[in-house]
């Protein structure tokens, strides 16, 4: 990852990336359970419309065993990515993400495949929220209320997803709230 651009009199406090593996099981599980029956599907139909191609005798049983084949690569490929993208994400998270507070904001850093930078400044207003979890917590430092494509309003948070030090880097945050810009 490419080092940060600080500011002049901005001091590092502490870095970190999100402790690996599953941190909501109960999401995760849901989601793998839900998406098995699309995989299951998918590949059937996939692989019924490949065993069908050979075996039409007429130019319309060769096309309906194409549909079939095509039909199954979306419900497969989705049903793929609802089990396999938990685990997947779940890996590769605390390589792709990095975490780092200093004296005045809190960075949120991506590489992989869309690699971006968030910063979120630390104000005396700034808003925070602590989820302890039992192997990482969790601190929240931006909420924003965002319209869906139904219009419907729903919160956004950002903050240090997963960190092993919470309530440390949570009591860093507080300590530089209070003290004076």
């Amino acid at each position: 990852m490419t080092p940060l651009p600080l500011r002049p009199g901005e001091t590092l406090l502490w870095e970190g990336r999100p402790v690996p593996g599953l941190h909501q099981r109960g999401k995760a599980i849901f989601l793998m359970i839900f998406g098995l029956p699309f995989l299951i599907i998918g590949v059937a139909l996939f692989f019924y419309g490949l065993y069908q191609l050979p075996k039409s005798e007429t130019l319309s049983d060769a096309g309906l065993a194409l549909f079939t084949t095509a039909f199954g690569l979306p419900f497969g490929g989705i049903g793929a990515f609802l089990v396999f993208g938990p685990l997947i994400e779940a890996r590769t998270a605390s390589r792709d993400i990095r975490y780092t507070l200093t004296t005045r904001a809190a960075y949120v850093q991506r590489s992989g495949r869309f690699p971006n930078l968030k910063v979120y400044p630390i104000l005396p207003s700034t808003a925070l929220e602590l989820e302890p979890g039992k192997r990482a917590s969790t601190i929240w430092l931006h909420a924003r209320l965002e319209r869906d494509s139904d219009g419907d309003l729903g919160t956004t948070k950002a903050g240090f997803e997963n960190i092993a030090e919470g309530e440390k880097v949570f009591g860093m945050i507080r300590d530089l709230q209070d003290k004076p810009a």
